[in-house]
């Protein structure tokens, strides 16, 4: 399995997110993750584990003789490399694409099968079209990342609820 089938499975995507920032028991990602059931959880942790995904930063005693792991995001970035990329083929590349839509999907219907009120006051959705040379796209990108970086460091709290952001940018093709 490539590291890319790792990452890019939809409920490893999710525990992947829920411990981005964060340490987490089985439990609490249990918790995080309602609709996975314990088993297939508990499998596809010990897959990212044992690709050095996420790690145990933490054994627990529970009751004296239990031991409660704790875990994390690895420094191994959970991003795919350039060099990763470049070596999948089309079929690769659109499956890898997919399955990123397929848990964005998802993640929208269980916002959905939750969501009491009105829907845009808490989230949306929108795809706009912006004009850049490549010069001007590399600095929008880094610009984009400057903004971001402080939020992105932000840990949980009482008043903090955790948002999802998504973001995919395609240059529209040549004569549309």
């Amino acid at each position: 399995m490539t590291r890319a089938d790792l990452i890019l499975h939809p409920v490893r995507m999710r525990v992947i997110l829920a411990l981005n920032n964060r340490t987490l028991t089985p439990k609490q990602l249990a918790s995080d993750l309602k609709d996975v059931a314990p088993a297939t959880l508990y499998h596809h942790l010990n897959l990212l584990t044992n690709a050095g995904i996420t790690q145990v930063v933490e054994e627990r005693l529970v009751r004296g003789t239990l031991r409660e792991k704790v875990y994390t995001l690895s420094e191994t970035s959970t991003f795919l490399s350039p060099d990763e990329l470049a070596c999948a083929s089309k079929d690769e590349l659109m499956q890898y694409f997919l399955t990123f839509v397929m848990k964005i999907i998802g993640d929208h219907a269980r916002y959905l099968d939750l969501k009491e009120g009105n829907y845009y006051t808490d989230a949306g959705y929108h795809q706009l079209a912006i004009y850049l040379s490549d010069k001007e796209f590399v600095q929008f990108s880094q610009e984009l990342n400057t903004t971001l970086l402080p939020w992105l460091k932000q840990g949980p709290a009482p008043d903090r609820r955790r948002r999802l952001l998504t973001t995919i940018l395609l240059p529209e093709l040549e004569g549309e």
